[in-house]
Formats: structure tokens, sequence, C-alpha cells
């Protein structure tokens, strides 16, 4: 600190770059070693020196035995016995009682002695390189944290470097149970600044519990252990008083754990129940109440008011609302929806005739991330949101689901409106999960542009002849600058409830196709004569597994693709029409390519919404992730949807030119930020609450309930994680073949690495694959 400080803002900037390449050094030594201490090899020669140590133990019974025979034999001869009294006693005192000579037991003593010596060297040179590897493990461990603890500590808000990577890096350095990161961490977190640790809220959040104190070794490591949660704790209080808007909400969801309403029915919610546990609610509960008492007053008014409204919201998601399914008006009183023990949402922030002092911020809005805390404390708005107001009286119902979320309106303090999606019997924390790591996806898009963006203008002032001799760089960065994936904001609430940002003008790409009611969808409209959605499904249903191709292909002649005629209806002029196609092209190449490396399934056509604005893609359920596609009852086959449709809306030269520029460009940016990524990537996975696998009974039933998809049947997925698994392997199994996709193998291959360009061929033509695409469950609709 002090030689940052001598040398001014370039002076810590050098400083903290000096110390990210010292932890990152340090932390590859200490990944490297545990990767030795984690090996076979290393088990097995414990094994052996366990072995080793056995033997030893005999050794020295054994070596008792004959010193102690020798000496009786020694101390019979000394008396001067006679001949036959020495022989009887010889025959007597030996261990083998063979009558051996003082000689002979002698020698065997010392042959037992020299033995017990050798393995006594052998232990102790083991014992010392196992005690040496292990130590600088925990050394390599220190350094690393220590570093990357400075680093941030006086790195500068506005640094080009990414240091949420670093965040990441530390944080998962801190998970690894140590004692020692413990010391570290306890001496370096109070220096960072908090608002670093923003990103890891929902990582942070879910290691919180009640600290074990009648067991010592629990006391000191492990997410039990009392040191790491009075770091935690530390971190987590600086965090809701400086942080609020961003904090509160997690918390409060977490102290909402055994809120389940009438029963559990949302996919992997029986999986949050079993981690969350009491002792994370008594926790986060405990630390709700510290800070009513010893928080800034105003956060103690945020959390009233923050309460208040997610207790109306979880009332409103868990609701029955059969009753209104089939009545004739779209909208729905709040009040209708009130008992003598909840109060409406559009009431819930009143108290008499007037409203509370300290309103909380619109859920799916939140503010822009200030790393000084300054949000106005609770007088003002926070810069880049709004403070609710209030809500509007009446709510809608969507058109399909078994558990129908509502549709609400939310109104924020300076006039804006905003539609939300409220969801009851569901688990949405996979789906915030799935959008924060394209958020990080994004920022990693948007660093690589403008770094693109540097690079150009070094390049203009470069000789022409010089420049087109980079002209495949070049390309690839103009592409990279205008990728990005679609977001929007998720809220889990409680393990069973949430709420979700409403996109606006999008709608989903099977309904613009399909009919729905008496909508006549764009392929009826342009081809009358053809077969409809359901023959299409009937003829490729009913085929026989072995005629499955056949039957792809007498669809596909009956059924054209109709997704060109999306732009020319809803862009009339030449250029909106083309920069809308382009935008198009683009998203679908930027989430295909992402889509593919986390493994994301489930891309039927209601899953994938068309921006009728932007013309770009927005990706919606993700309930499928990780590979988990393959463990459905028909296999998926495919690495993303690339259907007949889907390549329709991208005008004549279809996968060629922009789609599969933007691919490229895409997965070039992974590839060169795939440590960043699978360091994001492990801290996520490897959360506690967030437990992903798919056993066969789990994935075959949500693909029996989603036999039709134009009615976008919502999935349910309670049935507990399959027994035997452990989360831990799945984790790592997950991050293992992400890595191997980033590295440029595929299954389907030789084994070999390919290029960029070569791997981002081989999975356009994977996903076009009749082969492929016709043994597609038919509810995919895979000729769409």
């Amino acid at each position: 600190a002090g030689l940052a400080g001598g040398g001014g803002a370039v002076g810590a900037a050098r400083c903290a770059e000096a110390y990210l390449t010292l932890g990152d050094f340090v932390a590859d030594l200490y990944d490297g070693v545990v990767a030795r201490i984690l090996s076979r090899e290393w088990k097995r020669a414990g094994l052996a020196a366990d072995e080793r140590k056995k033997e030893l133990a005999g050794c020295e019974e054994l070596y008792k035995q004959a010193r102690a025979a020798y000496l009786a034999k020694k101390k019979s001869g000394a008396k001067g016995s006679t001949p036959s009294s020495r022989r009887k006693s010889n025959a007597a005192l030996s261990p083998t009682g063979n009558g051996k000579t003082l000689q002979d037991l002698e020698q065997a003593l010392n042959d037992v002695y020299l033995h017990k010596r050798n393995l006594e060297k052998v232990i102790d040179m083991d014992t010392k390189e196992r005690s040496n590897v292990e130590k600088s493990a925990v050394d390599f461990l220190k350094l690393a944290l220590g570093s990357f603890g400075n680093a941030l500590s006086i790195s500068d808000v506005g640094e080009k470097v990414n240091m949420t990577k670093y965040v990441y890096k530390m944080v998962s350095l801190w998970y690894s149970g140590k004692i020692e990161a413990n010391t570290v961490m306890a001496s370096v977190q109070s220096k960072i600044p908090s608002f670093r640790f923003v990103p890891l809220i929902y990582q942070l959040f879910s290691r919180i519990s009640k600290p074990s104190k009648t067991d010592a070794a629990a006391s000191q490591t492990g997410d039990d252990g009392e040191d790491f949660q009075n770091i935690l704790h530390q971190i987590m209080i600086r965090l809701c008083t400086e942080h609020p808007y961003h904090a509160l909400v997690p918390l409060i969801t977490l102290a909402n754990g055994n809120k389940i309403g009438s029963g559990v029915s949302g996919r992997q919610s029986q999986a949050y129940l079993e981690n969350v546990g009491e002792g994370k609610v008594g926790a986060a509960r405990e630390m709700l109440e510290q800070l009513r008492e010893v928080g800034p007053e105003y956060v103690a008014h945020l959390i009233e008011s923050y309460e208040r409204m997610c207790d109306a919201y979880i009332d409103l998601a868990m609701a029955p609302t059969q009753s209104f399914h089939s009545s004739r008006s779209k909208y729905i009183p709040l009040s209708s929806m009130n008992t003598k023990t909840t109060t409406s949402l559009d009431k819930c922030l009143k108290v008499g005739r007037s409203t509370l002092s300290c309103p909380p911020c619109v859920l799916t809005k939140p503010p822009l991330l200030r790393a000084r805390g300054d949000y106005g404390e609770g007088k003002t708005d926070p810069i880049g949101s709004e403070r609710v107001h209030g809500f509007d009286p009446n709510f809608s119902l969507t058109e399909t689901g078994l558990h129908r979320p509502k549709i609400v309106q939310c109104v924020g303090s300076q006039g804006g409106k905003f539609r939300q999606l409220v969801k009851g019997e569901d688990d949405i924390r996979q789906d915030a999960v799935m959008q924060q790591v394209f958020g990080t996806v994004n920022d990693l898009l948007r660093r690589h542009a403008a770094r693109g963006s540097r690079q150009d203008d070094v390049s203009a002032t470069v000789a022409p002849a010089v420049h087109c001799s980079h002209h495949g760089s070049s390309s690839s960065l103009s592409f990279a600058n205008e990728l990005k994936i679609a977001t929007y904001h998720i809220v889990p609430l409680s393990p069973t409830s949430g709420v979700l940002e409403w996109v606006d003008d999008t709608l989903p790409f099977g309904d613009y196709l399909l009919d729905r009611g008496k909508k006549i969808g764009a392929h009826s409209k342009y081809f009358p004569g053809e077969w409809g959605i359901g023959q299409c499904r009937t003829h490729f249903r009913n085929a026989p597994v072995g005629q499955k191709r056949s039957a792809y292909d007498k669809v596909c002649d009956h059924f054209s693709p109709a997704f060109r005629f999306f732009f020319v209806e809803r862009f009339s002029s030449t250029d909106a029409w083309h920069a809308a196609r382009m935008r198009y092209t683009r998203s679908c190449a930027a989430s295909s390519i992402v889509g593919h490396v986390l493994g994301i399934g489930d891309r039927h056509s209601q899953n994938i919404l068309i921006n009728e604005r932007s013309g770009e893609v927005v990706h919606i359920d993700f309930g499928i992730v990780f590979e988990q596609g393959k463990c459905l009852a028909t296999p998926e086959t495919i690495p993303f949807r690339l259907t007949r449709d889907i390549i329709d809306g991208m005008g004549p030269c279809g996968t060629e030119g922009p789609f599969s520029q933007a691919a490229k460009a895409t997965a070039l940016v992974l590839r060169e930020n795939a440590s960043s990524l699978l360091t994001i990537l492990s801290a996520v996975v490897s959360d506690p609450l967030y437990k992903w696998s798919v056993s066969s009974l789990k994935a075959r039933k949500r693909q029996r309930n989603h036999d039709d998809v134009e009615k976008n049947v919502n999935m349910t997925m309670s049935e507990d994680v399959a027994e035997g698994e452990n989360s831990n392997d799945e984790a790592s199994r997950a991050i293992s073949k992400i890595h191997q996709k980033l590295q440029g193998y595929e299954d389907g291959t030789s084994g070999e690495s390919m290029s960029v360009e070569g791997q981002v061929q081989f999975l356009i033509n994977a996903a076009r694959d009749p082969d492929n695409l016709c043994v597609l469950y038919f509810g995919w609709c895979p000729w769409l």
C-alpha cells in the first residue's frame, strides 16, 4: 500500500498488476500441487506408506522378541551352565524353538535391526516429502490469497483489468476449507472495497450457516466452521449496509428458505430445500435482526419495506387461480387474492393511508453498482433505478402453464412502469444463475470489443499493406463489437417463487410461425396448402424407429420454412430490415455458441423469443443445462437449435457469412478468456444451494410433460436428486466438459483438438444434420 501511495494512480496500477501477476503464478502452483495431492498416484503412494508403517510396527515387535531371545541366551551362557543345560535353555529361549546358537541369534537380531532401520529411513523420507508438499500447498494458498487481496484493495475503480475474475478466484481459494485460508482472509477482507464482492452475492450468501461449536475441528474449517462463518458474516454485514439495494433481497430470500406454500412442485426445489436447512434460514434471520439493530437507520427501514413486498409477491405467486382460468375478464383484481393473513401486492407498502418512509427499489431494475455506496440513503432514487411507488390494482395470467404465472405492473417513483412475471410452484434459481453467467460472458465480449477498438485505432496509422495482413483478425474483432446475449433480471424470493423481468416487445418463435387458437401463423398464411403442425407431429411421432429419417424428410417436404417473412412484416424500410436481420443472425450465433459451451438444452420453439423491435433472440427457461439434455429419455443429439426456420430468417447466405463469422468471433473470445470463464463457472456450480444434476427419472418426466409444444406446459422436476450422486463430482464433471469444449474437443470426433474455424463448422454441420434432427423428441419439432 505504501508503494502504491508513493506513485499515485500510476504507481497503484503497477503495484496492483504486480500483485495480480504474483497471485496468478502462485495460484497456478497451488492448483498444480493440489492436483498432485488428489491424483491416484499420490493416493497409491499414501497407501504404500501406510503399509510400510504397518510393516515397521511388526518389525519392531519382531526386533523386541529377537533381542529378548539374544539377551536371554547370552545371560544363560555367562552363568557357566553345563552343556546339557545350555542345550535345553537354547531350545526353550529360541523364538523358533529349534536350538539356535548365540551367534545365530545375534545374526538374526542384526538382520531385523537393519531392516527396521531401512524402513525407518524410507518412512521418514516419505513423511518429509509428503509433509513438504502439503506445506507448500498451504504456503502457495496463503501467498495467492494475500496477493489477490492486496491487488483488490489498491486497484482503481475504473481499471481496464477484469477484477471480477480475481474476486471469484480469491473466493474459490478461500473455499478450499483450510485454516490458513481463513487466517489470510481475516486480514485482507476488510481492506477490499465491499463493491468487489457484489457480483458474488449469491455464492457468498449461500455459505451462511450457524457456526458449529460442538466440534473443535469443525470450528476451524469448512462452511460450518466458526472462523469461516465469522469472516463471511463480516463481509455480508458490509454488503448489506453499504450496498443494501443489491444485498438485502438475497438475504431475505435465504431467510424465506422454508416458505414453500402448499407444496414443492418446482424443478429442483426439493434439492434446494435440503441444501438450505434450518441452519442457513436461522442464520439469515439473525443477520437481518442484527442489521435492524446496528445498521444505518435507513437500512432498517429498507429491510421492513423489502420484507413486506417480498411476502406480498410470495403470497401472490402461491395463490391459486383455477377459478379465473375460464373467466372472460382478462384482468383480475389483486384484492381478490387477499386473505386474513396476507396483504395484496398493491397495498403491501402502505401503513394506514400513508406509505413506508423508505420504499424499496423495483426488483427487476436494480440500481447501478456504486463503488462508494452512494445510493441516496433512502431519501432519493438510486442512480439507474426507481423506487417502488405502487402497483396497478389488477393483474393478468399467462395463457399457458400448469401453474400459470401472474403478470403484474410495478409503478416507479419517476413514473416508469415495469411489467413483471410472478412465478410460483417453481424454483427459478437455476434460471437466475444462467443469467449471471450470461452477464459474465457479455462482459468478456464487451472487453474484447474494447480491446479491438484500441487495436483498430493503432491499425489506422499503419501502412495499408501491413493492415491488410491482419484482415482476418480485424474482421473477428469487428463482429465481436456487436455480439451480446440478451439478458433479463430474475429474482428468486423463496425456494418455490420468484419475480422475472417481463421482456417487452417479444413473442415466442413458435407463436409467430404456428397457428394458435384463432390466430393464423406465418406458415399457414404463406403456405396455406401445406401440412399443419398437428399433421406434422402425428406423422413424425407415429413413424417406426427405423423410419424416422424418411418421416422427417417427408414432413420437411410438406412444411416450408417461413421465418423470413417476420422481418418483411415488422421492418418496412430496407435499412431497418437489413439491420434487424443482421442483429438476429449475430444474436443467434452468440447464443448458439455460448449455449453449446454451457450445455443448454430444451431449445424448443417456445423457449426462444424474438424481439419485434430489434430482431434479436432472447432465450428463456433454463431447466436443462450442463449437458443434461443427453440424460433425457430421448437424448438431444444437436449442439444447438439451427433448424430450417432459424436459418430461413438469416437470408440467402444462411449459415455462411454473418452467422459463421459471428460464431467464430464468439468462440474465439470464449477460448481466449477460458481461464476467467472457468474460474467463475467453478464458483457458480459449486454453490451448495445450486444442485442441477438431473436423474433419469426427472429427465423422463420433463420430456413426458412436454408432450405439447404449443401449450408450453411447465415442466415439473421435483423428484429427489439421483441417489449416490456426489455434487462435487457433478460440478467437476461439468467444468471439465466445458474446459474440453473451450480447447476444441467435441464428441463425435476422433479426439483431436480443432481450430476455432473447424470447431464452429463442425457444430454447424452437426446442428443441421438430418440424421441428428430426425431422432429428436417429436415435441421439439425439428422440422420447424
